[in-house]
């Protein structure tokens, strides 16, 4: 849950994905201004996504925070603005104590709130998903929540033995779906089984159960729903899943999605179930600049020929084409330089 070792800068799905969700708050906007938002969220040391939401959305009003004290020292230093507060409390904390927290952090006449759970240990995912549930229960119409888990199968096994035999595939399957099961409980989806624990079943049981702990806590007779504006699943090394949505008026559930023209956004989820594979390999400088040069006009097959290679590491070029189109503006640039 912490983000005290992780390179950010080396992720380059992880920058994909926030960017993207970056350009899900901008469209957002054509509903609710949110410059008077307050932002919550981990943010790790970098404050990656605090300098953007500032930057590009103008909000002002920052919270960061995480349950290691070195991290949250790292986070004062690297504040994007002098108002930024990064605070030292655990998740299911900051939910406990919502309002309190906004209220230390000078945040009360914030008009909303986006908040964003980042996490990243899969043994914890039941109370990942209870925390999820807390957190709407506190919210309101109008207000924003992205969550991000672990969705990476192989991490859903006990560590084994050194010198253990190698287990047959299907023990291995059923050993995961166990663990999940025990771990998530009463959110586990009916029907999963040990053939959903695979890199597409299991981000789906996922967000199944985020789904029904999102029903639990704004029940269908209730006057607002949440609902899932853009669903997501990437691997920088370990896959993860990540949920954004807003809290919103049943009756003016349509109106607000025509708002946001959802249809014509490529990373746009209609249901819980609409999971979108981002595919974002490592490109050279020139492969990115002839990608860029070429992606909106020329077919994929001339620009996979003048390439003239078909997988860039354990990636399809024409799979990554596909997915690339939509999101090449996003696209990292890392620059190598020397002192």
């Amino acid at each position: 849950m912490s983000g005290q070792s992780l390179p950010y800068h080396l992720r380059p799905h992880k920058t994909v994905d926030r960017r993207l969700f970056l350009d899900l708050l901008a469209r957002f906007e054509r509903w609710i201004p949110l410059n008077n938002y307050a932002y919550v969220s981990m943010g790790a040391y970098p404050l990656e996504d605090h300098k953007l939401v500032h930057r590009l959305i103008g909000i002002t009003k920052l919270i960061a925070f995480d349950m290691e004290s070195d991290v949250v020292a790292r986070q004062k230093f690297n504040r994007p603005i002098d108002a930024c507060h990064c605070i030292h409390r655990e998740a299911g904390d900051l939910i406990s104590n919502f309002d309190q927290v906004l209220s230390e952090c000078n945040c009360t006449d914030a008009t909303g709130v986006v908040v964003w759970l980042d996490y990243t240990d899969p043994r914890q995912i039941g109370r990942q998903i209870r925390e999820f549930q807390a957190l709407l229960d506190k919210l309101k119409a109008g207000d924003i929540v992205r969550v991000t888990v672990n969705a990476h199968p192989n991490d859903l096994l006990d560590p084994q033995l050194p010198g253990s035999k190698p287990i047959l595939a299907t023990e291995k399957m059923e050993k995961q779906f166990l663990n999940l099961k025990s771990r998530i409980g009463e959110f586990l989806p009916s029907g999963t089984a040990a053939a959903n624990m695979t890199p597409h079943g299991l981000p789906a049981v996922l967000a199944e159960s985020f789904s029904s702990a999102a029903l639990k806590a704004l029940p269908v007779g209730g006057d607002t729903t949440f609902c899932p504006l853009s669903v997501v699943r990437y691997a920088d090394g370990q896959q993860m899943l990540s949920i954004t949505g807003t809290i919103v008026a049943r009756a003016d559930v349509d109106t607000m999605l025509d708002r946001l023209d959802m249809i014509d956004w490529p990373f746009g989820s209609a249901s819980w179930s609409e999971i979108h594979n981002l595919v974002v390999p490592a490109l050279t400088g020139r492969e990115r600049l002839f990608l860029e040069r070429g992606i909106t006009s020329r077919p994929t097959q001339d620009l996979i020929a003048e390439l003239g290679f078909e997988t860039a590491g354990d990636v399809g070029i024409e799979d990554f084409l596909a997915s690339y189109r939509n999101y090449y503006r996003f696209y990292p640039t890392i620059l190598s330089a020397e002192f």
